[in-house]
């Protein structure tokens, strides 16, 4: 199938894999890349520990860019984003020019001097918004942007803000911007994907399906419990900066009630803890410690499958 994403991006399927945290590394990446699609390397790929220096954070992920290109000679991506600590954003920038690293991500920082460089560098710039919104959309047009991600309240990890379901998200902007339109959230299946091409989004974006594959890290248990679960299974709670939803593990469930019963965001955030409470839950199989966050196109993954194969039947 070939659109105005495969063509913007060089790519056979209008298919992007998800930056997903610790569970992406380069043989994922690749993986994705011989299938046709574009997968995108998160903040810890490829690692099993926090950085403890500024300059591992760029060297670790310098490395796992290099294992990318040494595996497929097809198009990758990367957040330039890949830390709290915002005082880096230069330095990843820099680094993603000097590795003529593909393609790009904005989660939604919208900074008209970080377009400029990438535009001119040449890279691709995926601008995937954390809240979908009109204004943002069209200031992410105005600088520059390629490709518009929209996400709606079905997807895995942190949440958006209002409680709108993927479609709805889309039906909102088809028709006013000019940018292609990739649709983020729930889409685990063939009828997904086809829904939301029918519905106006030249690309899918995904995240709980890639996990549940053979060449994804995440821990086996993790894979085994999403073929066995459906989104029913799932707890949503709040926490900063809006909601999450996991897996009931037993951190997940005290999430949960603490949610229910008044907690404030801050309180259950900490309990949460974040980014370790996703390592050791996603990537250590400890459900006691950790939490599974998934988006609700669960109920659709019921084995594990290939990335290939998982490609091939989302564009069946």
């Amino acid at each position: 199938m070939q659109n105005r994403i495969t063509e913007i991006l060089n790519i056979k399927h209008p298919i992007v894999q998800a930056p997903m945290s610790w569970l992406t590394d380069a043989r994922l990446v690749a993986a994705v890349a011989e299938a046709g699609g574009l997968g995108f390397l998160a903040p810890h790929a490829g690692q099993t520990t926090n950085p403890n220096l500024n300059e591992e954070v760029i060297e670790r992920m310098r490395n796992e860019i290099r294992k990318v290109k040494a595996l497929t000679d097809k198009p990758f991506g990367v957040p330039f984003i890949l830390s709290y600590d915002f005082s880096l954003i230069p330095h990843m920038v820099n680094l993603f020019i000097e590795e003529k690293v593909p393609v790009v991500l904005d989660n939604g920082s919208l900074d008209a001097e970080i377009y400029a460089e990438f535009k001119q560098a040449g890279i691709k710039i995926i601008c995937r918004l954390p809240n979908p919104n009109l204004p943002d959309a069209l200031k992410a047009q105005e600088l520059g942007a390629d490709i518009l991600v929209l996400t709606g309240f079905d997807e895995g990890g942190t949440l958006p803000m209002k409680e709108m379901g993927s479609f709805s998200v889309l039906a909102e902007f088809v028709g006013k911007v000019d940018l292609p339109i990739m649709l983020a959230g729930g889409v685990a299946d063939r009828k997904a994907v086809q829904a939301a091409f029918t519905l106006g989004a030249e690309g899918v974006w995904v995240g709980t399906a890639f996990i549940a594959t053979e060449e994804c890290r995440a821990n086996a248990k993790v894979k085994e419990w999403i073929t066995q679960a459906t989104a029913n299974d799932l707890l949503l709670f709040r926490t900063e900066p809006y909601y999450y939803r996991s897996l009931p593990t037993e951190l997940a469930k005290k999430c949960f009630e603490m949610s229910e019963n008044g907690a404030t965001r801050a309180e259950i955030a900490k309990v949460m803890n974040a980014g370790t409470g996703m390592r050791l839950g996603m990537l250590e199989g400890d459900f006691e410690n950790g939490y599974i966050s998934l988006g609700n196109g669960i109920s659709s993954i019921h084995k594990i499958k290939s990335v290939k194969g998982l490609i091939d039947e989302l564009m069946g």
